[in-house]
């Protein structure tokens, strides 16, 4: 599955949930709406089969729009962590993905 997971900055949340994501098999880019063009954001959503946002209020942030069918939010917070697997982020995405594994790991 082709995943772009959304962030602010494109360097802690998205990267941590994207390595995850990744260890389970599926090509994911991580990225952030602060950080990339509109015309690059629109393009990776093309692109991509499913879209995980980090915040609800990114949905809102950039036109997300045209592509709501393939979003869902794994809300890890506002940005507070000060590099990417963060342990007190670590703990968070651990828990979403384990929650989410019945959608996201390949059998």
């Amino acid at each position: 599955m082709k995943i772009l997971v959304v962030c602010d900055q494109g360097n802690n949340r998205s990267v941590t949930i994207a390595h995850h994501l990744k260890y389970w098999g599926h090509d994911v880019i991580p990225v952030g709406i602060q950080t990339n063009s509109a015309d690059t954001l629109a393009l990776l959503c093309e692109w991509a089969d499913r879209i995980i946002l980090t915040e609800s209020k990114q949905a809102v942030e950039f036109d997300l729009n045209p592509y709501l069918h393939k979003a869902e939010a794994w809300d890890v917070g506002p940005d507070v962590y000060p590099r990417p697997f963060n342990k007190q982020l670590l703990r968070k995405v651990r828990t979403l993905m384990e929650s989410h594994k019945d959608v996201y790991k390949a059998s």
